[in-house]
């Protein structure tokens, strides 16, 4: 049987839930496993020092359900779960996506290390194969060059393996396109990011159109900007927020800044309105990002 993954909103509830669960499975000659059994819960601290105790769910017993009660320990409120094929996060911490795309590149790496290919066909496989994966994983996670360079080492080390290269050969060598066209990991998503933002905000659909100019409302209020976030030049004031960093469309507009492209309001319309608000000098050009 699959894992099952509770979400805890109300053990009474869960309670319930669990005893008809049993009585279904005895009408179907079926059974659980219910050590696979998952419990995320937000009412755990943030940071979880101590060993997390067991949460015991007493269930009503009936002619169809003689198990008395089920002992499920949750997970810690920094962990990452699994539901439905969709990785959560209720910390919003990034750490496990990190933690993915690493182990992704150190399998890809140890595979293909003993096997007999060239170094383009390792850059094959890696552009063609790994690639696509660790896109569909990081689709709405932003990683720094740091992360994407820490994560993508192996794969890089292999390269220059397979090429005969030295390990002191500088890596922008490997991504020229006259060479061996390394894709770069961290400019790969920064072009994907883009443009998934760019076809958000000319989407043919009115509902995400207003979605996205919600969304860009929501982010000037939160942030205190007194213009459209599209004209922003300079996110050095919010960068090291924890709401900058949990804002997949904030970080998106933000990672334009470092490429020669940029995304403007084309009209003023009621779909598209003017976001920019009346005053004269905006605060955070007058403070230092700590003070703002």
């Amino acid at each position: 049987m699959d894992d099952s993954t509770l979400i805890s909103s109300s053990k009474a509830g869960l309670e319930h839930m669990l005893s008809i669960t049993e009585e279904f499975y005895s009408l179907n000659n079926t059974s659980a496993n219910h050590q696979k059994y998952v419990l995320i819960s937000n009412s755990l601290p943030l940071t979880t020092t101590s060993a997390i105790l067991p949460v015991e769910f007493h269930l009503s017993l009936s002619s169809l359900n003689d198990i008395p009660s089920i002992s499920v320990t949750p997970l810690s409120i920094t962990s990452s779960f699994r539901f439905l094929g969709v990785w959560f996060n209720i910390k919003g911490s990034r750490d496990f996506v990190k933690k993915q795309i690493a182990s992704k590149c150190n399998s890809f790496a140890a595979t293909l290390r003993p096997a007999k290919l060239s170094a383009k066909q390792v850059v094959y496989f890696y552009n063609s194969v790994l690639i696509p994966k660790l896109e569909y994983r990081m689709q709405v996670t932003h990683l720094s060059a740091s992360d994407c360079y820490a994560a993508t080492r192996s794969v890089r080390s292999l390269v220059k393996h397979k090429a005969n290269f030295s390990r002191s050969l500088p890596n922008p060598i490997l991504y020229l396109s006259q060479a061996l066209g390394l894709i770069n990991l961290s400019s790969h998503l920064i072009q994907c990011h883009v443009n998934n933002l760019f076809l958000m905000a000319n989407s043919s659909t009115p509902f995400i159109q207003r979605l996205f100019v919600y969304r860009l409302m929501l982010i000037q209020f939160r942030f205190l900007i007194p213009i459209s976030p599209l004209m922003v030049d300079d996110w050095s004031f919010w960068s090291n927020m924890t709401i900058f960093k949990c804002d997949y469309i904030a970080c998106t507009i933000a990672s334009i800044v470092s490429t020669p492209f940029c995304l403007q309001h084309a009209r003023f319309s009621a779909t598209f309105p003017d976001l920019t608000l009346p005053g004269h000098t905006p605060l955070y050009s007058c403070m230092s990002p700590p003070c703002f």
